[in-house]
């Protein structure tokens, strides 16, 4: 298993992203094109940046300060990412993660974003990609 945020991490999850069609179709039905950071809770920066064109990964490094700024910006503790990686996340334990600090959103509109089909049921797949 891969350390989370490394660029074997990074390189696997991009293809695991892109070859997923209930992560992909949907989002390219809705022209989601975003930055995305993924970090740690206790880091100020993030660790990696994804650049996603019409629902698919087109670009996914490692941050530096010359990464584009970030639309969304997701993180949380270690074991956090952990425990989602292994278990998924659905809508009611989003909602507890949210409520209660473990998945922190530092940019993107979580709420907007949860109440659109075509981004709620990507998003919640994202975990299970982890």
């Amino acid at each position: 298993m891969q350390d989370f945020f490394s660029r074997g991490w990074l390189e696997s999850f991009a293809q695991r992203w892109n070859a997923n069609t209930e992560m992909v179709e949907p989002l390219a039905a809705a022209g989601f094109d975003a930055i995305i950071a993924l970090g740690f809770a206790d880091e100020k920066n993030p660790s990696v940046i994804l650049e996603i064109k019409q629902g698919k990964v087109e670009k996914a490094g490692i941050f530096s300060p010359n990464s584009p700024d970030a639309t969304w910006d997701m993180r949380a503790t270690q074991a956090g990412w952990d425990k989602w990686k292994q278990n998924g996340l659905g809508i009611s334990g989003l909602g507890v993660a949210v409520a209660t600090g473990q998945l922190q959103f530092r940019a993107g509109d979580y709420r907007r974003m949860i109440r659109n089909p075509q981004l709620a049921m990507p998003f919640l797949k994202f975990f299970s990609i982890l």
